[in-house]
């Protein structure tokens, strides 16, 4: 009896440990498409009128760097 319940016991491990495996997939997977996990995304830039007051290339690469205090 005692083999039983350990078989038993060490099966519903397995099925958690799948479970959360699959969970982290999946919450990973969410984050890359929504694009909010620290890789580059591109956006096309507006155009602006001749008389406005921009300066630089307008075909200049920009990076954007993001800061949170989270105290």
């Amino acid at each position: 009896m005692e083999n039983r319940n350990r078989l038993f016991l060490m099966i519903g491990a397995g099925v958690v440990a799948v479970g959360v495996a699959v969970g982290i997939i999946v919450l990973a997977a969410l984050n890359t498409n929504t694009g909010s996990g620290g890789g580059a995304s591109t956006t096309a830039a507006t155009e602006f009128a001749s008389h406005t007051h921009i300066i630089g290339e307008p075909d200049a690469p920009v990076t954007v760097v993001e800061f949170g205090d989270f105290q």
